[in-house]
């Protein structure tokens, strides 16, 4: 099984999991991240923030920082294979506080389509 097959699986999980919570009054929007070279969310979303996907050796610190500020509700990242051990540090990290990871495989020479573990 690769890191990515992994990731899908544990995040699979923790959508079930921890992705719908009950909304206090008080609590604020959370945001979605996309870490993307060539993909960005449709018009219709407000709450998310697209970011230019950095050098390969760089996505795993982003992630962890991402998912670590508490602001996050979910986070899709293009193209990526992480390690096993940086996949465990994602999940617990995600769990902790309850944010949902994909890894999204764009299939080339078919206008951006995303193949996920849905």
């Amino acid at each position: 099984m690769s890191s990515n097959q992994a990731l899908h699986q544990i995040y699979a999980i923790d959508t079930l999991q921890y992705g719908i919570k009950e909304q206090a009054t008080n609590t604020h929007a959370k945001w979605q991240y996309l870490l993307s070279d060539t993909i960005c969310f449709g018009q219709d979303v407000e709450s998310g923030i697209r970011i230019q996907k950095p050098e390969k050796i760089k996505v795993f610190s982003w992630v962890m920082k991402i998912i670590n500020n508490g602001q996050c509700e979910s986070i899709y990242i293009e193209n990526h294979q992480f390690t096993n051990t940086q996949t465990a540090l994602i999940q617990q990290a995600a769990q902790l506080f309850e944010v949902n990871v994909t890894v999204l495989n764009v299939v080339n020479d078919t206008n951006n389509v995303v193949v996920g573990p849905w």
